[in-house]
């Protein structure tokens, strides 16, 4: 008889198009931005800085527009942190065989950021590394620094280009591609729209 699978609580919220999934056990509490004090209520956690949008931990930029917006504060122990999401879409339990490790071809620092990931409503979420959300190991520095793996398992890059190789040409060779021909019209510049 198979052990019984472990069931994982996450927090799952969305930044522009990508979900992430937060261990539900870090997660102090959801602010919404409009309700008042902000400041007030995160020095209550211990937090002095204003919370920066997670998408920008990964370099990219976050929307502080957002309607749905909300403020994220995580915590172990007295360290706590706040993050702003585009939205918070519930907690989710997941069976902990259903997360996936990255693929091999992340090499870099995303491997400190990710622990993993799983379908979630028709996408992939990803899971965050807990110590990683909570340590100073965050942003440009976050961004700049390597993960140092064993050489044993990193593959050379011709291993994933051989991958893709042959699944591009069993793709293709199996497609009844339909021919579309065109032909050149000399009055284009005619039309509004060719003008844009």
């Amino acid at each position: 008889m198979a052990p019984a699978a472990k069931m994982l609580e996450f927090l799952m919220v969305a930044c522009g198009q990508t979900h992430f999934a937060l261990q539900a056990d870090v997660v102090r509490s959801v602010i919404r931005p409009e309700e008042g004090d902000v400041e007030g209520l995160l020095s209550t956690f211990g937090v002095s800085t204003s919370p920066v949008h997670l998408s920008e931990h990964f370099g990219l930029t976050g929307s502080y527009l957002s309607p749905e917006s909300r403020i994220l504060v995580c915590g172990m122990q007295s360290t706590h942190v706040a993050f702003r999401v585009d939205r918070v879409l519930g907690l989710h339990d997941t069976d902990s065989t259903k997360i996936k490790p990255l693929l091999p071809h992340f090499m870099g620092p995303e491997r400190r950021w990710i622990a993993g990931m799983f379908l979630f409503q028709q996408t992939v979420a990803l899971v965050l590394h807990a110590r990683w959300l909570l340590s100073n190991d965050r942003g440009d520095r976050a961004l700049l620094s390597s993960v140092r793996e064993p050489m044993a398992q990193r593959r050379p890059p011709e291993a994933f280009q051989q991958t893709v190789i042959d699944v591009m040409a069993t793709r293709r060779d199996s497609v009844d591609w339909n021919v579309m021909n065109f032909e050149e019209v000399t009055d284009a510049d005619d039309t509004p729209w060719a003008q844009i």
